[in-house]
């Protein structure tokens, strides 16, 4: 019987790959125990390193974990049609890599996702069609949310700060500050929808 004052016991979860469990568990306890640097504006905390990444460092990956992170990160920012390449073919598992190779949490908690991809992948992850990556990829986010998130971190960071994504957007390929960018003039009727709607603010 449940105590009263404790709630009862969840559900049991779906049943995870075999070795999947030991993986995730893993990748959480190596999220936890990230004590390298203090969280320093919206990121999460599992991906917080201590140091800029360098621009050049000792390998932490092997060949078939580095083909694996660029395909990971292809299904997350996948190539745009304007033919931008995806985040895996700029090349951004190189800097994530960099990344790794100075922190030891944050490569405890990305060689433990990287196993439990493929622990989830019915096949090498690699060589699945991007419906069933990105299905492989869901099911790791819901078992290793710290790994996923920090994936996703790393590769918007990565991806973001890339010199052809910059360009593509419209700005130098360069240091926001100190020059700053230059912003188009306000145009006013970008708010003519929204001056158009009733207030829905309580009156003081």
């Amino acid at each position: 019987m449940t105590p009263p004052n404790e709630p009862p016991p969840a559900a049991p979860a779906a049943a995870a790959p075999e070795g999947a469990e030991h993986v995730v568990a893993s990748a959480e306890v190596a999220a936890r125990s990230t004590s390298e640097a203090e969280v320093a504006g919206p990121q999460t905390a599992a991906a917080v390193v201590a140091q800029p990444t360098p621009p050049s460092a000792p390998a932490v990956l092997d060949n078939e974990q580095r083909a694996l992170l660029r395909a990971a990160l292809s299904r997350i920012i996948p190539p745009r049609d304007d033919g931008l390449p995806g985040a895996g073919d700029l090349d951004v598992a190189a800097s994530i890599e960099r990344t790794l190779a100075i922190s030891a949490s944050l490569r405890r908690l990305f060689l433990d996702g990287l196993l439990a991809i493929t622990l989830t992948s019915p096949a090498s992850f690699v060589g699945l069609d991007p419906a069933q990556q990105t299905a492989v990829l869901e099911r790791v986010e819901q078992r290793a949310p710290a790994f996923f998130a920090a994936l996703v971190e790393h590769a918007y960071r990565g991806y973001y700060t890339h010199p052809r994504v910059i360009a593509a957007h419209g700005a130098a390929a360069r240091p926001p500050q100190p020059l700053g960018h230059q912003l188009p003039v306000f145009d006013p009727a970008l708010l003519a929808q929204q001056r158009q709607r009733p207030p829905f603010w309580r009156p003081a």
